[in-house]
Parts: structure tokens; C-alpha cells; sequence
């Protein structure tokens, strides 16, 4: 009796192979990238590597949203190739078979595909996964000779995640069906949507909430503050997408019914009925679809922005190419720039652009002309700002022809946005800012910066300590520093760094040592893996959209078939269906592209403040990225344009 049950499981797969294949694909296509994703986060290599924590972490996120999202689409998608099925099973109990009967052949199915999707999704990911991670290497601009293990850990992870999604899968379609009778069955796939419930509301609602995210981005104060809202805005435009169209499909599509040239016109007459018939199916497809597009373009543009941009952030950061600074210089000690000529000389490089300083710094707040010292039970920590102070005989040796500077008077320089005020106050005592710089040679400006800093040139040192006086910060609130930046050139630079970095922290109290190509090789580690990362999840989306396209088509060709067959023997004829067919897939085909396109778009603010965050405050790299994703995702959607259109059109000719 039991091989009774799998021959008829398999044998219903193979009938049903236009609604079951591409279901089986995804699976093995999210079974692979999930183990791939799972492999490259325990590989040796990965965890050696300088600056690749945060890489791992969020690869680690990665792979929990794909065993989530795969999830997610899977359960969806199999609850339309399960709708489209409900006829067969109707008959299969009006033919004698008991829905425990059922109940077991449904179970032998998922078995069959669960089992068949994760072997071959585990076997190639094994196979392609050298591939995969010869590409991180790439990326990560390392040896393509290091070798890609296996590990049983992601094997048990993938195998693990995907038994779940099948169980759940099976329970599914086993309430679905034991829940239903025999005739319900039968016309499921041919039920229409009742479109005038709560029409009214939902658009309210879709508006409100739609509304809601773009007001969360645009009145974000600062690039910090955007991370905390990440989740709100994202769970805003998922309902509001929702809602709207669920709502707009019934305004759209009652408009065109209502408007007599249009409506009354064989082909928009067919299409637009179509479409209302089947109308709350056809609003989730296509939020859906909105949804997905959003993601893959947002996620796209991201990470592709953090990789193309790791040049601007460390020139944002570096504004030379080395930065030392040391707490305090003992007597007999040369001074930073004399040690540095001197390992200089050593080494036969050059010193071609340089600035020394002394800069007392206090972690403060900066608030209504006023400087203060940071006191977290006082002040959130999202006003805490750097404030540096610098004498005007350092800054007259960085800036030849510096203008004087009288005693109650002070040079500005804000790293983000201008002070724009007359008047500077530090406490009790009050300096005329003679001048605000609009830059300066040891600090970048940009509006976008995530870390406001504020430098202040005070005419000598006896003022900076009358300030700090004033102010008297604790002393995890103060210090004092010797810096140095400078631009080295010559061919034993790499080793002159070395050299410079190991004698500063051996001969200097309270040394540090930054270096901008050092930076860059522990950015290429994170960016390139956050490229990676998205690069592995727009591919899963991908495969989820081009998944819900195609059920979305050939659940409506199916349940249009028979009106389709009808229209043909009362006169119409394939050139005619072909043209209905174009006209009913474009008058909503394109619409969740727009609104997609929308979403990037006020995002791109969202998205700007956290890429700042990271140091990327060039916009127009974003800007460029996102014009390159958008259109390369246009011209994918029209190929699936294409393409499902004549999966349409096949179906309901046949």
C-alpha cells in the first residue's frame, strides 16, 4: 500500500511539473546559498583575517535571514502552487480516496521534494562553492590559492533549517486540505475576490503608513539616529505597500470600468474584468513583487555604494596619509616631527606634506552657543561632540598667513554642519569667533558626518588652560595629545611604516599609530564582504521574485483558461487573445516596479545617513550606484516581463 502512496506522489509531481519544477528549483537554489553563506562564515581563514569581525557578524545575520526569508517564500509560494492543485485533490475524494488518504500522499510529496531540494542544494553548493568563495576572495583582494573547506557544521545548519521549512510546508497542506470539503476543492482555483471589504480603510491605512516611513526618514536629526529606526520604516512600508495596493488595484481598476471609451473595448473590456475577478490574489502578488523589488534594489545599492566608496571614506578619514599622536614627550625625547624625518632619512623617504600640534580634547556638548562637558545622567548620548582646542602658534605653522588673533577672540571649524553663530561660550567665559573656517588641514567637512567634531584656535595656550579651568572635565572626559600628519613617498614606504609604528610605541607614552593603507586593507576585509553578503542575498531575492512572477502568471493562466477557451469559440482568435493577454499583464505588470523605484528613492536619504555612519558621506557615489542597480533591475523585470507573458499566453491557449 505504501508504494502505492509513492508512485502516486511521484507521479503527481511529474503532472504537475509546470507548478512543481520551479517551486523545486528555488528550493535547491536557497538550499545552496544558505550552505554556501553557512560554509564561508566557519571557514578558518575568515576569522584570521584583521578587521573581518563585522564581516562574520554579518554573515551571520546573512544566513539566518536566508533560512528565514527561503522560509517566508517557500510557505508562500507553495500556498499558490497548493491552490492551483486543490481541483486534482477535490477529485481524488470524490473518487473514493479518504483524506487520510490524502493526507499521505501529500506527506510522501514533501517528503520527496524536501529530501531531493536539500541533497541537491547541499551538492551544489559543494560544488559551486569554491566558486563562491574564490569571488569573496577576489572581492577581499586576497590569494585565490587559499582553500575552500567543508565543514559538517553549515551541513547540519542547512539540513536543519530546510527539515524545518519542509515540516512546516506538510502542515500547511495538510490543514488546508483537511479543512476543506470535497467541492470546495474542486472550485477553489476558480473562487473570485470579493474586492469591497474595508476598501476605504485599507487605503487609509496604506497611505498612513507609507507616509509614516518616509516622515521616519526625512526627519531623522542624525546619521546615528538611523539605525534605531531601521526596523520601523522597513515594517511601515511592508504594511503600507500592502494596503495600498489591495486598495489602489480597486480604485484603478473600478476608474478604468467606469471610464465607457475605455472599458467598453474587447480587449480592455476582458482584461480589466479579468482583473477585478481575481483581484485580492492579484494585490498581494504584486505588493509582493513591489516588496521583493525594493529589497534586492535597497540591498544592491548598499553594498555595492560601501565597495565603491571605501576610496572617499578614507580620504574623509585620512585627510593625510599617516596619523600619530602620543600623551606625553619626556625631556631629551625629540620632538614627533624630528623622530619622523629622522626614521624619514633611514628609510630614504620623503616627507612631502606635513602638520604638528598640540590638541587638548574634551568629550563635550555643544548646545544653544554654549560648550559643556558630556555628563550621560545629563545629556542622551546622541549629543556628545568632540571639542578640540589648538593654539593659534600650531595652527600658524599649518596655515601660512593665518590672520592674528586678539584674547577674547577664537577661529571655528565644525567637521558637519557650520556653527553659524557670532559668539562661543565654555561655561562662564565667552570668545568672539573671529572667523569659521570653511576647512581645515587636518579635519574633513561634510554635512553627512556621523561624529560632529568642533576645533577651536584659541590665541595661546594660557587661554586653553583658563578653559579648561572653566570647565573642569573629569579626566575620562580630558586629555592632552602630541600630533602628527604627515604624507610619506618612497620605495621603502611599507617598511618606513613599520619601523615608524614599532619605535612610536616603543620609545612614546600613550602612542598611536593610524595609517590610511593600512585602513584600506581592513576596509577591503569588511566592504568586500558586505558586497558579498549582498550580492548572495539581491540573488536569493531574486530567485524569490522571479518565483512569485511566475506562480502569479500561471495561477491566473490557469484559472483564465477556461474563459479564455470560451472567448475563442465565440469568435476570438489568437492575435486578438495575444494582444488581451499584453494588455491585461502591462495595466498592472509595471506598476509595482514604479513603486518600487519610489521607495528606493526616499530611501536613498535613509541610506545615505547610515552609509555615513560607516564614513561614506560622497553622495554622488550613491546616487551613481543606484542609477546603475535601477537600471540593470529594469531591464531584468522586462526580460520577466517577456518571459511570463508567454507562459500566460501558453497556458490559456492550450
Amino acid at each position: 500500500m505504501r508504494n502505492f502512496y509513492i508512485r502516486l506522489a511521484v507521479s503527481n509531481i511529474k503532472k504537475n511539473k509546470p507548478v512543481y519544477y520551479p517551486f523545486f528549483l528555488t528550493n535547491i537554489l536557497s538550499v545552496m546559498i544558505f550552505y554556501v553563506m553557512a560554509s564561508i562564515q566557519n571557514q578558518t581563514i575568515i576569522a584570521t583575517l584583521p578587521g573581518s569581525y563585522i564581516f562574520v557578524q554579518f554573515l551571520k545575520v546573512g544566513v539566518v535571514m536566508t533560512g528565514m526569508f527561503a522560509g517566508v517564500f517557500l510557505l508562500y509560494t507553495n500556498g499558490l502552487l497548493i491552490r492551483q492543485r486543490k481541483k486534482e485533490l477535490g477529485l481524488y475524494a470524490i473518487f473514493g480516496l479518504e483524506k487520510k488518504h490524502i493526507a499521505k500522499v501529500l506527506m510522501f510529496e514533501s517528503l520527496l521534494l524536501t529530501t531531493a531540494g536539500l541533497v541537491a542544494g547541499i551538492v551544489l553548493g559543494i560544488a559551486l562553492g569554491k566558486l563562491f568563495f574564490l569571488v569573496l576572495l577576489k572581492l577581499l583582494h586576497l590569494d585565490s590559492g587559499l582553500t575552500f573547506q567543508f565543514l559538517t557544521e553549515a551541513l547540519m545548519q542547512t539540513g536543519i533549517c530546510f527539515i524545518v521549512i519542509g515540516v512546516f510546508i506538510l502542515f500547511y497542506n495538510l490543514f488546508s486540505v483537511m479543512k476543506a470539503k470535497p467541492v470546495e476543492l474542486l472550485y477553489a482555483a476558480h473562487k473570485g475576490d470579493n474586492y469591497q471589504s474595508f476598501m476605504w480603510q485599507k487605503a487609509f491605512l496604506g497611505i498612513l503608513c507609507i507616509g509614516g516611513a518616509y516622515a521616519l526618514i526625512f526627519t531623522t536629526p542624525s546619521p546615528i539616529d538611523i539605525i534605531g529606526r531601521v526596523f520601523p520604516i522597513a515594517l511601515l512600508i511592508l504594511l503600507g505597500t500592502l494596503f495600498f495596493f489591495s486598495s489602489c488595484s480597486v480604485v484603478l481598476l473600478q476608474a478604468l470600468k467606469k471610464n465607457d471609451n475605455y472599458y467598453y473595448k474587447p480587449q480592455n473590456f476582458i482584461s480589466v474584468s479579468g482583473l477585478i475577478y481575481r483581484l485580492k490574489q492579484n494585490a498581494k502578488g504584486l505588493s509582493n513583487i513591489c516588496i521583493l523589488s525594493t529589497v534586492v534594489m535597497v540591498i544592491a545599492t548598499t553594498t555595492l555604494a560601501l565597495y565603491v566608496g571605501q576610496k572617499e571614506m578614507i580620504s574623509f578619514r585620512f585627510p593625510m596619509e599617516t596619523k600619530i599622536s602620543v600623551s606625553d614627550i619626556a625631556d631629551g625625547q625629540p620632538t614627533l616631527p624630528q623622530f619622523v624625518h629622522q626614521t624619514a632619512e633611514q628609510y630614504g623617504v620623503t616627507i612631502s606634506r606635513e602638520a604638528a600640534y598640540k590638541v587638548t580634547y574634551i568629550s563635550g556638548v555643544y548646545k544653544d552657543n554654549t560648550v559643556s562637558v558630556y555628563q550621560p545622567d545629563i545629556y542622551p548620548p546622541d549629543m556628545t561632540c568632540g571639542i578640540y582646542l589648538i593654539t593659534w602658534e600650531d595652527y600658524s605653522r599649518m596655515e601660512e598667513g593665518a590672520e592674528p588673533l586678539e584674547a577674547d577672540e577664537v577661529f571655528a571649524f565644525s567637521s558637519s554642519k557650520d556653527l553659524g553663530v557670532s559668539e562661543i561660550s565654555f561655561g562662564n567665559l565667552k570668545y568672539r569667533i573671529k572667523a569659521e573656517l570653511s576647512e581645515f588641514i587636518i579635519q574633513s567637512k561634510s554635512v553627512l558626518s556621523s561624529e560632529t567634531h568642533y576645533f577651536f584656535i584659541c590665541p595661546t595656550q594660557k587661554e586653553i588652560d583658563n578653559i579648561i579651568t572653566e570647565l573642569s572635565p573629569a579626566e575620562n572626559k580630558f586629555s592632552r595629545t602630541y600630533s602628527m600628519m604627515f604624507d610619506a613617498e618612497g620605495k621603502q614606504e611599507t617598511d618606513f611604516n613599520a619601523a615608524l609604528q614599532n619605535q612610536l610605541y616603543l620609545g612614546y607614552a600613550g602612542a598611536k599609530f593610524e595609517n590610511a593603507e593600512t585602513k584600506r586593507q581592513s576596509d577591503n576585509y569588511t566592504y568586500g564582504g558586505f558586497l558579498f553578503i549582498g550580492l548572495l542575498l539581491s540573488l536569493l531575492f531574486m530567485v524569490f521574485l522571479t518565483l512569485v512572477i511566475y506562480y502569479k502568471q500561471i495561477t491566473e493562466g490557469y484559472s483564465d483558461r477556461y474563459n479564455f477557451e470560451v472567448m475563442q469559440k465565440v469568435g476570438l482568435d489568437r492575435n486578438e487573445i495575444s494582444a488581451i493577454v499584453h494588455k491585461e499583464i502591462r495595466t498592472m505588470f509595471f506598476f509595482p516596479l514604479f513603486m518600487a523605484v519610489i521607495h528606493l528613492a526616499v530611501s536613498l536619504y535613509a541610506v545615505a545617513m547610515l552609509l555615513a555612519v560607516f564614513g561614506l558621506t560622497n553622495v554622488l557615489v550613491l546616487l551613481l550606484c543606484a542609477g546603475a542597480i535601477s537600471l540593470l533591475f529594469t531591464f531584468v523585470y522586462v526580460v520577466m516581463y517577456f518571459s511570463t507573458a508567454r507562459t500566460y499566453y501558453r497556458i490559456v491557449t492550450n
